[in-house]
Order: C-alpha cells, then structure tokens, then sequence
C-alpha cells in the first residue's frame, strides 16, 4: 500500500506502507524522483502517513531510514506517540 503525490511530469513521490498483525503500520521505502527534491515532499507524505495512523490507531513502525530519521528528529510530541515502543531509535 502507499500514499503518493502526482508529479507534473507524470512521476510519483511516494511512501510504501504495510498493515502487520497487532494494528502496526510498517512504514518501509520513501522516494521522491530527482525532479520532484527540495520542495518536502517525502516530509508531506511521511506526516500523511501519521495522521492516517493516528485515524485508524495504528503505531508506526519506521523500517524506512527517512521515516526513522522523521520519527526521531522531526514529528512532533504528539506524532512520537504513534511509534511503536518495538522500535529501536538508536540504532540511527
């Protein structure tokens, strides 16, 4: 499954996402074509992701290294709340 954002140029940024058994939503590949960086993309789709699991009481799982890097260094106190405590950010 995946969230995505239609480039002008017919490209897609997007976010690849597993359901895994226990309500958690396994955030595994971002990827935003080269035409398509700087402009925040991968963060708009990273945040989607969250609000999607929060709507559906999902906890995150950040297989992803952006959505680690996200989950660690950029979501806010409330989104934290969302990453599964099976998570070892440390290891960034």
């Amino acid at each position: 499954m995946q969230f995505f954002v239609n480039l002008k140029n017919g490209q897609k940024a997007l976010l690849d996402y597993k359901i895994k058994e226990g309500n958690i939503m396994d955030m595994t590949h971002t990827f935003v074509p080269p035409e398509g960086r700087g402009q925040g993309l991968a963060e708009e789709l990273v945040r989607e992701g969250f609000t999607f699991a929060k709507a559906n009481k999902f906890q995150i799982y950040p297989t992803c290294s952006y959505v680690a890097r996200y989950a660690k260094e950029i979501a806010t106190p409330e989104e934290q709340t969302l990453v599964s405590k099976m998570w070892n950010h440390s290891r960034l």
